[in-house]
């Protein structure tokens, strides 16, 4: 960073942690759920199989897909939750100053930025706050977890870059 922060936001990493411990809980949930609903159905096919009959395949399957197909959704989310994490990190993600603005360890000046923007979030994954310069070098961070809300993170730029930058939020509504 360049002088000092006018304004500094930090990472809560904890907050990714438990995003992360929250998904993780699910995928074990669904992999029991699973081999309960598949060891029943199973079950059912075993001891009742004359009132079954050639339904008793259908019963264990239809319960192993139904399980599998939200195993892979835990496991999807948990990855996601995972590449979150990868880029959290303990200390400041975001600082403002007079003379510019510091995001995820590029410093750009006030002329040198091209566009602050919120890209909006793909598959579970956090909305970035991101900002561009002019000479094409970019850095962004996960607003989930920031210490700071996207609005009050606005009202410091707009204040700190005397009303010459502002975060295009718009994209947050789509």
């Amino acid at each position: 960073m360049n002088g000092v922060a006018e304004y500094v936001v930090f990472y809560a990493p904890q907050a990714v942690q438990a995003k992360v411990a929250r998904w993780r809980s699910m995928l074990i949930q669904r992999l029991i759920s699973t081999a309960v609903s598949t060891a029943i159905g199973g079950a059912v096919w075993y001891f009742f199989a004359d009132q079954v009959g050639a339904f008793g395949p259908w019963l264990v399957g239809s319960a192993l897909v139904i399980g599998l197909v939200w195993v892979i959704v835990s496991v999807t989310g948990l990855l996601m939750a995972r590449g979150d994490a990868k880029d959290v990190v303990t200390g400041p993600a975001f600082a403002t100053t007079p003379a510019g603005v510091w995001v995820a360890g590029l410093w750009l000046s006030w002329p040198e930025i091209g566009a602050f923007r919120a890209t909006p979030s793909r598959l579970g994954r956090s909305p970035r706050l991101r900002v561009e310069g002019r000479d094409g070098r970019s850095a962004s961070v996960p607003m989930d977890y920031l210490t700071a809300l996207p609005a009050n993170i606005d009202s410091a730029v707009r204040a700190l870059s005397g009303g010459r930058h502002w975060i295009d939020l718009s994209r947050l509504d789509d």
